[in-house]
């Protein structure tokens, strides 16, 4: 009986950890911007980079964009408008430690990571 309680109390620990190693956030997700250098209709170039440093997999990853709006539209399958937020790499999954880019011009944006769904499964 004292075998097959400790497996037990084992197995419990090990969900545990393993669970807590897949609780990701939006907030797991680090975006940074810099300047391209170039000038697009007087505008400065921006790249914007989002990495997920979370150990799981993301997707559907939506970033703040409300008033958004570059002189050089951003690819919609990279970067999409819907509502006040906007879609991500058409809600593709972000593996972990991966990172997305995408490139606008226009004035400087603070964009910020609004929600995103974590995959169920950590194999990846």
């Amino acid at each position: 009986m004292a075998f097959a309680l400790k497996y037990f109390v084992m197995l419990l620990l090990l969900s545990m950890v393993t669970q807590g190693q897949c609780r990701c956030r939006a907030t797991d997700l680090q975006i940074g911007a810099v300047r391209t250098g170039r000038q697009i209709a007087g505008q400065p170039e921006w790249k914007v980079t989002v990495v997920n440093t979370c150990n799981c997999p993301q997707k559907e990853v939506f970033l703040t964009c409300a008033g958004f709006a570059p002189v050089k539209p951003v690819k919609p399958w990279l970067f999409r408008p819907q509502g006040n937020a906007c879609l991500l790499i058409n809600g593709e999954v972000l593996p972990a430690g991966a990172k997305a880019e995408f490139g606008y011009a226009g004035q400087p944006y603070i964009f910020r990571p609004v929600r995103s769904r974590v995959r169920r499964s950590c194999m990846n």
